[in-house]
């Protein structure tokens, strides 16, 4: 049982420094827990009263004024002992962030929405749907009508469910205000140690930038497709499937064999990575969950496709980064930057672009390739556009959570996308609900992607064992021992940059 109130009455720094790493460790154990139960509801729909449970006791800690006093107080102490003051404010921060999080009135609103989003289904042509279906539907599915349906479908989801989404909004809002910031997405970017306002200059000067190269793919797309306008349920769909790769290669029972390779290059061994690979029926690319560094959980869409082995490496780097990653320090491994986890694992993803990777493990022709190298392109373009979309959406609604949230995404789409096109109602945006303030961390991810080529000039990390060593020392291990920010000047030699993102996708 975690007993952090041992903490409050030790005055000796040795046996306080014993008992934290005590309870710390505990804590460790009850989060690992947590990813567990986690694990099997995302891949078996086995829920479990347990994951309520360790919420609330997660509560009970990060909200006690008192640990949260004498924790404080320590750091201050502390603040000549660097590794200490920062474990003690990587902690600190967490406990703000978990606090307001399980608050148990936004706990209730959370579960009632995630509840809703997940369970109801609507019927399209005689058959059911609910919005993991709609997802990867609109994702891969090449009949245009069905993907509108499906679209239209998922809408009156998100307008029966607006409400409840708007007073979760406002009581984070509230929550963040208690805590001294204007709103709940200042207070998450205030946790990520970047800066929103300045992030939205950079962006709208890169969409400047990009404007007409866009412009160029957005006009092929619509004479490819015979569409006079793109619409949301089109944007995906025609990124990944510019180009139809009639390649029997790209086949799910193939995804361990592939990324074996793609470990081997780096002068690793895949067996040595603590790894389970499954390949299920899910709505998405894949997830990994890294519970520990010797328990690492990976899952792929179950599906035949280029996309599907995209998205197998892009996670194989996490399962890296969970791995080598220091856990000297559990709360430094379990707190980790998002930014930084995926600024690896969008480096790692450029395998799936490198040449020689291709032709070894695919078998690829020269027109192939020519055809990856364009879709490559248009993804680039692309998720760009859409992350900074979606985080944009976001963050409009949490400035002006009165605002009809269908309004603020049509406004939205045309400013980004430059032209008016139905678009997802926020509402029914389950990302929103569980990974809030989150889509721009993937920019700022692909900037460190950009930074790290730029910086060893190097197309992706695939036999580039020396630039992978490099990566572990300066990047992965330190996990929050430094912020991302430091990492990424150590390892680049420049403070973090999307100088080299905007050259890259205007070319």
């Amino acid at each position: 049982m975690l007993n952090f109130n041992r903490l409050k009455s030790i005055t000796n720094l040795e046996d306080w420094k014993r008992v934290y790493n005590e309870e710390i460790q505990k804590l460790d154990n009850l989060y690992q827990e947590e990813e567990r139960l986690y694990y099997r509801m995302y891949t078996h729909g086995n829920e479990s009263e347990r994951i309520n449970e360790i919420q609330r006791i997660k509560h009970e800690l990060m909200t006690d004024q008192q640990l949260i006093k004498t924790l404080s107080s320590w750091k201050d102490s502390l603040i000549d002992d660097p590794i200490w003051h920062r474990r003690l404010d990587v902690f600190l921060s967490r406990m703000s962030q978990e606090a307001l999080d399980s608050h148990p009135e936004l706990a209730k609103i959370h579960q009632r929405l995630q509840t809703n989003l997940m369970n109801t289904t609507f019927m399209v042509d005689g058959k059911e749907y609910n919005l993991g279906a709609v997802h990867s539907n609109i994702l891969e599915n090449p009949d245009r009508e069905l993907r509108k349906q499906l679209f239209l479908g998922a809408q009156k989801i998100g307008e029966v469910n607006e409400d409840l989404f708007r007073s979760l909004v406002k009581k984070r809002n509230e929550l963040a205000r208690n805590q001294g910031y204007t709103n709940y997405y200042y207070f998450r970017c205030f946790l990520k140690e970047i800066d929103m306002d300045s992030y939205i200059g950079e962006m709208n000067t890169l969409l400047k930038r990009i404007a007409n190269l866009s412009s160029y793919w957005e006009n092929r797309i619509k004479e490819k497709f015979g569409w006079e306008t793109l619409h949301y349920y089109d944007q995906y769909f025609s990124m990944f499937n510019f180009h139809q790769l009639e390649n029997n290669s790209f086949h799910s029972n193939r995804m361990k064999e592939v990324l074996t390779d793609a470990v081997s290059s780096l002068g690793k061994s895949i067996d040595e990575i603590p790894l389970s690979i499954e390949s299920l029926e899910i709505p998405y690319g894949g997830f990994c969950i890294n519970i520990n560094p010797n328990e690492i959980k990976l899952v792929v869409s179950k599906r035949d496709s280029y996309s599907v082995f995209l998205s197998g490496i892009h996670e194989m780097g996490h399962a890296i980064d969970g791995h080598f990653g220091s856990y000297q320090y559990p709360e430094l491994y379990r707190f980790y930057s998002s930014i930084a986890a995926e600024g690896i694992a969008e480096f790692f993803q450029t395998i799936i672009t490198d040449k020689t990777f291709l032709i070894k493990n695919f078998d690829l022709q020269d027109d192939e390739y020519v055809q990856i190298e364009e879709i490559n392109q248009i993804m680039d373009l692309k998720m760009v556009k859409i992350n900074h979309y979606f985080s944009l959406v976001e963050y409009e609604i949490y400035k002006n959570p009165e605002r009809n949230f269908q309004e603020i995404a049509n406004e939205l789409y045309k400013f980004v996308f430059g032209y008016e096109g139905e678009t997802a109602h926020p509402a029914n945006m389950m990302f929103y609900v569980e990974n809030p303030a989150f889509f721009q961390d993937y920019n700022f991810a692909l900037a460190i992607r950009e930074m790290i080529r730029n910086k060893f000039k190097v197309t992706s990390p695939y036999g580039n064992s020396e630039v992978f060593h490099k990566l572990l020392e300066k990047f992965i291990k330190p996990n929050q021992l430094y912020s991302w920010k430091h990492r990424i000047e150590e390892l680049c030699g420049e403070p973090h940059t999307f100088t080299y993102l905007a050259k890259r996708i205007s070319n």
